[in-house]
């Protein structure tokens, strides 16, 4: 369980790794690039309306904006970071029901910081990527698109090794036989594993379809 543990870790610090220089080159971007928002591709899009996630309002997202052929591929960016934050806000539910209910050595305090710790890296992740790959197809920039065609490979190998080992908080299918009698803990995995499992698909489709919109047949957008 410990090497799965520091598998799924190192994965999560590959992704980090590959997609932290591109804050400045993304989210950062609207701020050094005030007085030039009338040249871009799409001049009616005002990057720096700051509007998404709601209440944190870290960048900005109007998917009304997007011309047709681009609507669906970033939907489906955006609801690859929403299930990210869903599953991570469940997993740290449970994690703490756990703890409170069993503790001891089968469910240690620690496991509720791991949780923690994973709900805050993940979805800020998620976002970033999404953000790269929704900007990087509107304007169009092909550095963004470059580091979406990284970043979400990378998340979707994060996500299948969390809906399959059974490390500490990771409540993946591995971890079915540990699950005893009780049906709330076989829900639990169940649900957290499809969810992340599916997350994963999500996140492959995702980076074959911004593939497509790149390739020669698109006739090249970016």
């Amino acid at each position: 369980m410990a090497l799965s543990s520091q598998f799924a870790s190192a994965a999560a610090n590959a992704a980090a790794s590959n997609v932290s220089s591109s804050i400045s080159q993304a989210i950062g971007k609207p701020l050094e690039d005030l007085n030039g928002l009338t040249s871009a591709s799409h001049s009616d899009i005002n990057w720096v309306d700051f509007n998404y996630p709601p209440v944190l309002r870290l960048i900005h997202y109007n998917i009304e904006e997007l011309p047709a052929s681009l609507v669906g591929a970033v939907r489906c960016f955006n609801i690859s970071f929403q299930l990210t934050t869903f599953t991570c806000g469940i997993s740290v539910v449970n994690t703490l029901i756990l703890v409170l209910s069993v503790g001891g050595k089968e469910a240690p305090p620690r496991w509720l910081i791991q949780s923690a710790i994973h709900a805050l890296i993940l979805p800020t992740l998620a976002l970033l990527i999404f953000y790269c790959g929704y900007r990087g197809v509107a304007e169009p920039d092909t550095k963004l698109v470059s580091r979406f065609k990284v970043g979400q490979p990378l998340l979707a190998l994060v996500y299948f090794l969390l809906g399959i080992l059974p490390s500490g908080p990771v409540n993946g299918l591995a971890k079915l036989g540990s699950a005893g009698k009780s049906v709330y803990w076989l829900i639990v995995i169940l649900l957290e594993s499809a969810l992340w499992l599916g997350n994963s698909a999500l996140a492959i489709w995702n980076t074959v379809r911004v593939s497509r919109l790149d390739s020669p047949a698109q006739g090249n957008r970016f």
